[in-house]
């Protein structure tokens, strides 16, 4: 049967942290996701992934299953938050684009990495794409408040959930065609 349990999880050492430092958006298209286990060796297309960077402690990826007893169905929701610090007409430009594309495709580098600060990437909405969901320009209330772009990127109806790439550093090392800037 294709759905029989082939191993178990070990809790391991506690090595682990929360948190995305960057999201890359691609401006162009993946034609070939090369993947074995639920990992991408290799994304070939064309176009560039741009890079956000986040401060620390304002954007995390969630994903959630919605399985269905009744229809026997399951799905994964994916969900990114990031905060973009300034209101200025760049970041507001920005904003106006991201909000009107119908089929983001995302990557997510965590903050989970390695001993060469380079994190875990996960690719979100590789069949059904990402939309801009929520978000919010705020100036805050008192000087310490955040004056901020505040997004939500949700891939939603993906039939599996995003697979991690692995590459053994940056992000380009997994890509063929598609550069990152």
């Amino acid at each position: 049967m294709a759905c029989d349990i082939t191993s178990g999880f070990s809790l391991g050492c506690r090595d682990n942290i929360g948190g995305i430092e960057n999201v890359y958006i691609l401006s162009g298209s993946v034609t070939t996701v090369t993947a074995a286990t639920g990992a991408i060796s290799d994304l070939s297309g064309d176009g560039v992934f741009y890079k956000f960077e986040l401060p620390r402690n304002v954007g995390q990826f969630v994903e959630t299953p919605t399985p269905s007893l009744e229809n026997g169905t399951v799905f994964y929701s994916q969900v990114v938050d990031i905060a973009m610090h300034k209101l200025q007409a760049s970041v507001r430009n920005q904003v106006k684009v991201l909000a009107q594309n119908p089929a983001l495709k995302i990557v997510v580098e965590t903050s989970n990495g390695s001993d060469d600060n380079v994190g875990q990437f996960f690719y979100i909405g590789q069949y059904r794409g990402a939309t801009v969901t929520a978000g919010s320009g705020a100036t805050g209330t008192a000087v310490g408040d955040a004056n901020q772009y505040a997004l939500t990127f949700e891939a939603g109806g993906e039939p599996y959930p995003a697979q991690e790439i692995t590459t053994s550093g940056a992000l380009t090392d997994a890509l063929t065609g598609i550069t990152v800037s």
